[in-house]
């Protein structure tokens, strides 16, 4: 019964996430169709010219005009969809200056929190909460039960950014267009974790606005203060500790390397040791 009331209850923001990756993912493919046309018309518009002076001679014989378009398109749409983007690109384009913005984390980081904290914050909003707790149902379930479904959307949205790819990839004879679902794990994985900060946090506080505001405070302890003892105090262990568990996520990290599962299964244990935490919690919160 108290499934279909945490489905019921965020069902609407479920769909709206959904259709939104979704939508995400259809224009990220629309633009390898777009990248594959310009490619064509550019080799098309060189050819003529290859027997041209010199200087042309050149600038058409650099890597630049003769790297492999078929790969590089899986890589980019590898970018786009999962990784976050390299700290070199333009801030116009990386919207914020600090290495972690790309559609994969930003999403992960939007859903996750507004799905851990709607979780068990309805009940609170409602104040329905002392009423849930009295029944005769363990507690531990109330918490089991809406994690099943916040996470089971949490890997639904995440994938709707990179599965309607694949058929664009196709079309464009893309070389391993399997390789855009490779960094999902970690994804799923880093929205586990992100999900039940966000859970904890709404116990504890006892309201989803709250809750989501110790969310996002503890985020941004965790994105900026690793940079800032770096600068300001030249301490590195924290930055390299902050570099490893981001390293899935890193521009190129696959499939130009191994996967990295090292940092992939300390986002799991994260997320386990959330939802031990928040089972515990409202085990031995009074009513």
């Amino acid at each position: 019964m108290y499934l279909w009331k945490a489905w019921h209850d965020s069902r609407t923001r479920v769909v709206v996430y959904i259709l939104a990756a979704l939508s995400l993912g259809v224009l990220n493919g629309l633009g390898v169709i777009s990248a594959a046309n310009y490619h064509a018309y550019f080799m098309l518009y060189l050819r003529p010219h290859l027997s041209g002076p010199l200087v042309i001679q050149r600038i058409i014989s650099s890597s630049q005009y003769y790297s492999d378009f078929h790969m590089d398109i899986t890589l980019v749409a590898l970018t786009t969809a999962v990784l976050r983007f390299p700290r070199n690109m333009a801030s116009a384009i990386m919207l914020l200056n600090w290495g972690f913005v790309g559609y994969g984390p930003t999403a992960a980081l939007l859903a996750s929190l507004g799905l851990g904290a709607t979780s068990v914050g309805r009940e609170y909003g409602a104040g329905t909460m002392n009423f849930a707790l009295t029944r005769p149902e363990p507690r531990r379930n109330f918490i089991l039960t809406d994690s099943m479904v916040g996470l089971t959307a949490m890997v639904i949205i995440l994938g709707g950014l990179a599965f309607p790819l694949l058929p664009f990839l196709c079309v464009v004879h893309a070389k391993g267009p399997g390789n855009i679902l490779a960094g999902l794990p970690a994804m799923w994985a880093l929205g586990a974790a992100i999900y039940g900060l966000s859970q904890f946090t709404t116990l504890v506080a006892g309201s989803a606005p709250k809750g989501l505001i110790l969310s996002v405070a503890a985020i941004s302890t965790y994105l900026f203060l690793p940079n800032a003892l770096h600068e300001w105090w030249h301490t590195d262990e924290l930055f390299r500790a902050f570099e490893w568990t981001l390293r899935p996520f890193e521009y190129g990290a696959w499939p130009l390397s191994p996967f990295d599962w090292g940092a992939t299964g300390f986002w799991l244990a994260l997320a386990a040791g959330f939802l031990g935490a928040s089972v515990a919690w409202i085990r031995y919160r009074e009513v």
